[in-house]
């Protein structure tokens, strides 16, 4: 007779939302217990996506982490692998995304995946799906960025360019692609958030030629 475990994260799924596999015993919120299969990953993406052993392309929900050739986004690819990889996995799709993607909250047997990550630092919290859904991940988003961890200690994240302060002049992506000089108003209120794509350069010239602009306010 197979013995049946409780699962200790309190996952909440319907079998209409997961793919077949190997299967566990789930217990629900009012005890009731039902099958739930399990999945092997073949390889992680990057920090927010992997692939099952069945081809199936997995996204975190409510998780974004830098692309690999940004400020941690190899770190953040090796957390999501040491969380996942050789481990059963189990998860909840919320949607399919536009690049055919399974959107979904994921699990091991001890460990609520997205959470984890964004309490890490190597990801930081984007509600792209119902954040009723996913509203229990904001406070972990929110403890790394106090904490200063991962993508948002100094390596990442800066004010001051730690490595050349000679090049001191911040391009700033979400404004417009905005390079702001020591001498603009805004200049020390400016976060380079190298993981995001914001970029240090020596020169207005160097600047100009990757694409960046001054703002109307420091002409």
């Amino acid at each position: 007779m197979k013995k049946t475990k409780k699962f200790p994260i309190g996952l909440k799924v319907g079998a209409a939302s997961l793919l077949a596999g190997s299967i566990i015993w789930v217990a629900f919120a009012n005890g009731k217990f039902i099958p739930v299969p399990s999945y092997t990953v073949s390889r992680v993406i990057d920090g927010d996506t992997f692939v099952t052993a069945e081809n199936q392309h997995v996204r975190l929900a409510g998780v974004e982490a830098p692309e690999l050739d940004r400020c941690g986004g190899e770190e953040a690819k090796q957390a999501l692998e040491k969380l996942i990889m050789g481990k059963p996995i189990y998860f909840k799709m919320i949607f399919s995304d536009t690049y055919n993607r399974m959107v979904s909250l994921v699990y091991t047997k001890d460990t609520y995946v997205n959470k984890k990550l964004l309490q890490s630092g190597y990801a930081y919290y984007m509600p792209r799906a119902s954040t009723e859904q996913i509203a229990d991940l904001k406070p972990a988003g929110d403890y790394a960025r106090s904490h200063k961890a991962g993508i948002f200690s100094d390596t990442c994240t800066q004010t001051v360019h730690t490595t050349k302060p000679s090049c001191n002049i911040k391009g700033n992506v979400r404004n417009g692609n905005i390079y702001y000089l020591p001498d603009c108003g805004v200049y020390h209120n400016t976060v380079v958030q190298l993981y995001m794509g914001d970029r240090w350069f020596c020169t207005e010239q160097e600047a100009i030629k990757a694409g960046f602009r001054k703002p109307e306010q420091c002409k």
